[in-house]
Order: structure tokens, then C-alpha cells, then sequence
């Protein structure tokens, strides 16, 4: 499938109202950026199945075309709300006796058969709770109807599919190149996207904990569209206009809008970052470790100092805007380092390939396709 062994694979990042695909390539140790495109996905997100995924099709299509990517081969991952994810504590065993359990597991959390569906499991860390000790895993499953769905939006673009992976290994995978890491000490990564945001904890480049809050910028909209009462629609240019404009570029003669924006908002980003407090109090309860010092920002929004600023004094720890493309080669204005957050999810899909060649590399989990 790679002719060029230095290339890596088309990373294509289908979000709720985005799709953002970039492509590295890898060579002599130095990465270099051979295309990156985006692209709104036109017509309603609530759109029904068959539209949607024919405006996900051609919006491909059109990228692809514009772009200078090589190859056809790609590497894509599940919204996180096509992804079930469960934490499960089970008896410690060998390793030819965890498999068949973590299916029974899945199949009980789950509620859906899994035989024709895909699994995937981590070890958090041990539990122990007086004499016993116990195995955290990490489970998420997708039925077999989910990826044919999924695949569909991707064939009809002549893309040849490597791997479906999941988002957070893809999201650690692109951000830990960048990101300076202590033994010992829990790194947070927080992807705030439209419809949710991911909470992923990792330690000692192990996956130990994962959630979806279903709080995003949609919810930042209704918020600000319930206060100002403007359409969704006019809230959501309203927020990327102000909360997403970069801090050193202060419009004055906004500075009010922005603060009344600001005070809608504050209702929903105490409650997203009381879910991220709780979170982090579950992992530092269950393991008895530390709690993360920093959490690495992913997403548009990582560049919303009032957003950012919010949530850090709440939680009362240090948040900083991932930066996946820090010391890639040929960049362009669109993807410069110091505002490459968005483009997270799609560099760390692009670079899966490399990953399979790491026995020591981060937390990887993917579908052959």
C-alpha cells in the first residue's frame, strides 16, 4: 500500500462540521508536511444517514483534489459518539485467558453482540483494595454496522483505508512528540470539539483514563443563544468571532460583546470543567497517584485564552494549546506550529503507520481495514 516508504498515510479527521486532512512524511528522522485541506461539510448536522454521508463523500473528494496528497492510502477514526467506552475491573489472569474475558465483559457492558463487531482494550493499572488486586481496563467497542457506515463515506472518495483507529490513541500519538513528559507523572489532553469534549488521561505512556462529556461548542452556542437571543446559527459566528480570536489580537471595540458573551458562557464551562474535576478525582482516588500537573488543550478552542482561562481556575492547574506540528518541515500559514491544535486528531492518524513500527510506541489501537 506504501510504494514510498517514507510517506506516511492520508490522517482524515471527520468531525461534526469539519473534515481536516493532512498528510506527513517521514524521513531521516525529520517529519515534513506533504498537504493539509479543510473543509466546512455542508448541510445540517442532523442531517439523515444517506445525505450525510454522501456531503462527507464529496467534501472529500473536492479536498483530495485540491490538495497535493500522495497516494491513496488513509487512516480515519470513529466519532467519539460511534465508539462505546467502558472502564471494567477484572481478576488478575494470563493473557490467553484475558481476551475471551474482556469479550464476555464487552458483550455484558455493552448490551450488543460483538461477534461481527471490533473490540479493543487497555490496562489502566492494578487495583488494590486490601489483600485483593484487581486489573482497570480500558474497553471500547464499535459495532460491525458503525464501521460499514463509516467506510462508506471514505470508499466512494477512492481512498483505500489502512486502519480505522480510535481518536484518543491518535490524539496522545500526534500531541507526545510535542508535549515534554515526566516518568511518573499523568499527562491530561482535553479535545474540546462541537458536539462533546474528550477527557484522556495517560501514564507512563499508558492509557489509564478515558471519557466523553457530551459538553462542546455546540452547548457554548445554546448558551449564548438563550442569553443574547439570537439564532443558534448567529451564536456560533458570535463565539468563533470573539472566543476564538487570538489573544495578542484584542478587538476594543468588541470588548463588551465578548464579556457579555463571556457571562453567558460561564454556566456551561463551570459545569464542563466540574466534569473534568470529578474525572481526574476518579483517577487519583482509584490509583492513588498524582494528579496531572498539565492538560495539553486540542481543538479550535485551545486558542480561547477566556475559554482556557475559565476551566484552568477552576480546576487549579495548567492548561496550554497542544502544538502536534511543532518541528514539522514545510508548513504553511494555515497549519504554522504555534496554531497547529486543530489539525491534532488528523496528524496523529497520519501518523499510525509509524506507530505499528514502535513496539514501544504509544497507546495504538486500530482496525484493519
Amino acid at each position: 500500500m506504501f510504494g514510498d516508504s517514507s510517506l506516511c498515510p492520508i490522517g482524515i479527521d471527520i468531525g461534526a462540521d469539519v473534515i481536516r486532512v493532512l498528510q506527513l512524511r517521514h524521513r531521516t528522522g525529520q517529519l515534513a508536511l506533504v498537504a493539509a485541506a479543510a473543509a466546512e461539510i455542508p448541510g445540517p448536522r442532523d442531517a439523515a444517514a444517506e445525505p450525510r454521508a454522501a456531503a462527507v463523500t464529496a467534501t472529500l473528494r473536492r479536498l483530495l483534489a485540491t490538495g497535493a496528497f500522495v497516494g491513496k492510502a488513509c487512516v480515519t477514526a470513529l466519532a467519539p459518539t460511534a465508539v462505546h467506552a467502558k472502564s471494567v475491573r477484572l481478576p488478575q489472569m494470563p493473557p490467553e485467558d484475558l481476551a475471551q474475558a474482556v469479550r464476555w465483559e464487552a458483550k455484558d457492558r455493552f448490551g450488543f453482540d460483538l461477534t461481527d463487531g471490533h473490540i479493543a482494550h487497555f490496562p489502566a493499572g492494578e487495583i488494590r483494595r486490601g489483600s485483593e488486586t484487581k486489573d482497570e481496563l480500558l474497553l471500547f467497542a464499535a459495532t460491525a454496522e458503525t464501521l460499514r457506515s463509516h467506510l462508506d463515506q471514505i470508499l466512494p472518495a477512492g481512498l483505500q483505508p489502512h486502519a480505522v483507529d480510535l481518536a484518543p490513541c491518535a490524539l496522545y500519538r500526534a500531541v507526545q512528540r510535542t508535549t515534554a513528559l515526566r516518568a511518573g507523572v499523568p499527562l491530561a489532553l482535553v479535545d474540546i470539539a462541537l458536539t462533546g469534549t474528550q477527557l484522556l488521561i495517560v501514564h507512563d505512556d499508558r492509557l489509564a483514563f478515558y471519557k466523553h462529556i457530551e459538553i462542546g461548542a455546540a452547548s457554548f452556542d445554546a448558551a449564548i443563544a438563550q442569553k443574547l437571543g439570537v439564532p443558534p446559527e448567529e451564536a456560533a459566528q458570535i463565539r468563533q468571532r470573539l472566543m476564538g480570536a487570538p489573544a495578542d489580537e484584542p478587538d476594543a471595540a468588541s470588548s463588551h460583546i465578548e464579556q457579555a458573551v463571556f457571562d453567558a458562557l460561564r454556566p456551561t464551562l463551570e459545569e464542563l470543567a466540574r466534569e473534568l474535576d470529578m474525572c481526574m478525582r476518579y483517577y487519583v482516588v482509584t490509583f492513588r497517584g498524582a494528579r496531572p500537573e498539565t492538560m495539553a488543550v486540542t481543538g479550535p478552542h485551545a486558542y480561547s485564552a477566556r475559554i482556557i482561562e475559565a476551566i484552568a481556575s477552576i480546576l487549579a492547574l495548567r492548561l496550554e494549546a497542544a502544538a502536534p506540528l511543532r518541528g514539522v518541515a514545510n508548513l504553511t500559514a494555515d497549519t504554522r506550529a504555534d496554531r497547529s491544535s486543530p489539525w491534532t486528531l488528523a496528524a496523529g492518524l497520519s501518523l499510525y503507520t509509524l506507530a505499528e513500527a514502535r513496539a514501544s510506541d504509544a497507546p495504538s489501537a486500530g482496525v484493519a481495514a
